[in-house]
């Protein structure tokens, strides 16, 4: 064998760029180079795909010198050099096979016959016939090709391949493409005529179908598909629902791109139990410091309220609407920042969110949220603002005072043996009466609050394994109420003293002023021990912390936006019982708790154990109202924390908070899960005294008692089994229930799940079932159609997945 070495100003190496068509329809598919989801079945399915070979920043391919190699050479006359017989050209990553070559040298016209091979590193193509190229315009054609894309199961078939225009332009004749292993081609997209300017964002086809197995099932005269990874205007793939609520429920969105950094959605949803909704989301960036939407959807005339009764009459025309815009905005090099987010429904349309599950929106509590804040945020204080409003989802439920506004102050200073934190707030009451007159409410105290709070921390003792603090804070408080005379009798029944008397809310001007002093210390105990015959290290880190704050009697105080804090083992080290500022509760307690933690020798915490209660010496006397019992018990709850990572596979978790004085369990949750490669299992329980409602008897307030399961397995290599399950013990009321099947083969899916949930009537409070399927059918690399989610998640309608275990990994 002969070899020479060429020098870069003479290059020979073909270069070939070829790019394959994707998907119609879809106008926000992914770079063609990128590949598609591949289920559970990556290693089974492509091995065979070649891996992207890049050449490094510093190397330009085209400058690289040209290495060829062939059994003969033979200069003819005229300047025309005749390569045979296992002809190579190397260039860099680029690579070139032929059995037979020609060159001439004067016209640069390159003819390659037999046994083609080229790879660039991003692509591979193959051919038995013939190659015509020029090495000076790069106009080339070739016969029959095979390529197939690198690092992505891309590839498909050319009869013939023409480039122009330095490689910008190709052409494709009875092209094919498809992103299944060779020999299992369960789809192929065919097109007579595929023409793509790699210039443009767009390829176009003529004459396509789409072949299941070795049949057309589609035809399209004309499509064209994204060869660059931006957007066109156009339809984009429907979606399909069937539930008993709703009936079939199909969408047809239209996405228009306004411009790169504009665009809007439109999508029509038509649901056979209720009529036809118009959809309409518009996105506008105009630079990355502003950034928004705005979202709209309508239902004209819901069929389900043609027939009313006495509870939903104010919907009697059907017609019911969302509105959502959302904005934000920074300045001055992102210290200042401005945000939107305001949502709403029409009034007393209650149930909205219950029967369309619109996926915008700010919920807490059946209320919806809107709100306005701005801040200015720099090292050492901020500053910030909110006006935020409430419009309430549920016919029963009280309506919240409103910020109008609250305005924040906060300034820190690290010394170098103190701590000073000061915050100040300002905020105004407001109270929406006329929704509260809507539902029959009654009229409401309103307020302004004005709030200081300067806090001083020294630390006294620092020191590798134990730490003492010291926190000095005085809190002065200033009320300017109005306290009307017909209050809704849901706020006079409050502020009634138990045993009957007068209404302790006061008019006018109530100031308080409450000291604060808080000492808290740990220490941390470490020892070696053995893990399961291995070498591991133990923690023992008690802790304790003493507050005192003196009685003040808060009763004549309105609650505006204050609640009682659920205790559990971090809050028996907090400094307040009440989350908010309308009640500062008297304290006299002593905290003491002690965590023991074991690390793997990897220093994994793999345990972690913690128990803690809180002793007053006083019991607290302030109360969130007047009408509240005062309680006398001088201990909190027992609160246990514990966490296990037992092993790879199995995770546990325990929380339980026990009333000593009650000798019964006031709260606990707990979960149980094992992971196995593809296998999750989680079993769960929680229960909290008091603090659900009973839905037969509408709305009286009964335990939460409610157990978990949730399952996601693979069958075999195809098949994968997911679901979940909730169920409320107390009531014996499924809360939740979800099963689905998924097959996922290497270059297609169809996925299956059946789900039942409980809704609240948020009019009448009586449970409703709705049951929905859903079905999607995906082909890899092309697209999907049906409904509910390709994965197999465990998140179901009712409730997420949580996964409660919060150990530290090395």
């Amino acid at each position: 064998m002969t070899k020479w070495t060429l020098g870069s100003s003479y290059p020979i190496a073909l270069t070939i760029s070829l790019v394959p068509a994707l998907s119609p329809l879809t106008v926000q598919a992914a770079p063609l180079n990128a590949p598609p989801a591949t289920g559970i079945l990556n290693s089974l399915c492509y091995d065979y795909v070649p891996k992207v070979e890049k050449p490094s920043a510093s190397q330009d391919a085209n400058a690289q010198p040209v290495e060829v190699d062939a059994d003969r050479l033979e200069a003819k006359q005229g300047g025309t050099a005749v390569y045979e017989g296992d002809v190579k050209v190397r260039q860099g990553v680029r690579k070139f096979d032929s059995d037979y070559a020609q060159l001439d040298q004067k016209s640069r016209d390159v003819i390659a016959i037999g046994n083609i091979y080229y790879n660039d590193g991003q692509i591979t193509v193959t051919s038995d016939k013939t190659l015509k190229s020029n090495l000076d315009t790069k106009n080339s054609e070739l016969e029959e090709g095979k390529y197939q894309v690198h690092g992505s199961p891309v590839r498909g078939f050319a009869e013939k391949v023409t480039m122009t225009n330095n490689n910008q332009n190709i052409t494709l004749e009875g092209a094919q493409y498809t992103t299944c292993p060779p020999g299992q081609e369960a789809w192929t997209l065919k097109a007579g005529s595929i023409d793509i300017d790699q210039s443009e964002v767009f390829g176009e086809a003529w004459n396509a179908s789409l072949w299941l197995y070795d049949y057309p099932v589609f035809y399209f005269p004309y499509i064209n598909f994204p060869i660059k990874d931006e957007r066109k205007t156009g339809l984009l793939y429907p979606g399909y629902t069937q539930s008993s609520k709703n009936g079939m429920d199909i969408t047809q969105p239209f996405y228009w791109n306004i411009a790169p950094n504009y665009d809007s959605t439109i999508t029509s949803r038509f649901m056979d139990r209720r009529g036809l909704m118009e959809q309409v989301e518009f996105r506008y960036m105009p630079d990355p410091a502003h950034v928004g939407s705005f979202y709209f959807e309508n239902l004209a005339d819901d069929k389900q309220y043609d027939e009313t009764d006495s509870l939903n009459d104010y919907l009697s025309d059907g017609h019911r609407y969302l509105l959502n815009a959302r904005h934000t905005s920074m300045f001055m090099d992102n210290a200042l920042r401005v945000s939107v987010d305001y949502t709403k429904v029409r009034d007393r349309d209650y149930n909205y969110f219950n029967d369309f599950s619109p996926s915008v929106g700010t919920q807490v509590d059946n209320q919806l949220q809107q709100s306005l804040t701005a801040g200015y945020f720099q090292q050492n204080w901020n500053l910030n603002a909110e006006v935020r409003t409430y419009q309430i989802l549920l016919a029963s439920a009280q309506q919240p005072h409103e910020l109008m506004p609250r305005i924040n102050h906060n300034y820190y200073q690290q010394g170098s043996w103190y701590d000073l934190a000061w915050s100040t707030e300002l905020t105004n009451f407001g109270y929406n009466n006329d929704q509260a007159v809507q539902q029959n409410q009654g009229e409401a105290y309103t307020g302004t609050r004005v709030y200081t709070a300067p806090t001083l921390t020294i630390p006294l003792i620092d020191e590798a394994g134990y730490f003492l603090d010291s926190q000095y804070k005085l809190m002065y408080t200033r009320y300017d109420q109005t306290v009307p005379d017909d209050m809704s009798s849901t706020f006079t029944n409050r502020f009634t003293p138990q045993g009957g008397g007068d209404v302790t809310l006061e008019e006018g001007i109530i100031t308080r002023v409450l000291p604060s002093f808080r000492l808290k210390g740990g220490m941390t105990f470490e020892r070696n021990q053995q893990w399961f015959g291995e070498g591991a290290s133990q923690t023992l880190e008690p802790e304790f912390q003493y507050l005192y704050v003196p009685y003040k009697d808060q009763d004549n105080i309105g609650v505006y936006d204050s609640t009682t804090m659920r205790q559990d083992y971090y809050s028996l080290f907090s400094d307040r019982r009440f989350a908010g500022l309308d009640r500062i509760s008297d304290s006299n307690r002593l905290s003491v708790g002690v965590t023991t933690r074991i690390y793997d020798p990897a220093g994994d915490e793999r345990i972690r154990l913690a128990v803690a209660q809180a002793f007053d010496f006083v019991a607290p006397r302030v109360k969130l109202y007047s009408s509240d019992a005062l309680s006398t018990n001088t201990r909190s709850p027992l609160s246990f924390e514990g966490d296990a990572k037992i092993n790879e596979q199995w995770y546990a978790h325990a929380g339980a908070q026990y009333d000593l004085e009650q000798r019964q369990i006031s709260s606990s949750n707990s979960a149980l899960e094992y992971r196995h490669e593809k296998l999750i299992s989680q079993l769960s329980h929680r229960f909290v005294r008091d603090a659900n409602y009973d839905l037969d008897r509408k709305g009286e307030v009964t335990d939460l008692n409610q157990i978990g399961l949730l399952l996601t397995t693979p069958l075999n290599d195809q098949w994968h089994l997911y679901g979940g399950y909730y169920q409320e013990l107390d009531q014996n009321v499924k809360v939740d229930r979800k099963v689905g099947l998924k097959y996922d083969s290497c270059c297609w899916s169809i996925n299956f799940n059946l789900e039942w949930v409980n809704t609240p009537d948020n009019v009448n409070l009586a449970p409703t079932s709705e049951r929905s399927l859903g079905i999607q059918f995906e082909m890899k690399g092309l697209g999907s159609v049906g409904t509910g989610s390709k994965g197999t998640s465990l998140d179901t309608e009712a409730l997420p997945y949580i996964r409660p275990f919060n150990l530290r990994d090395q």
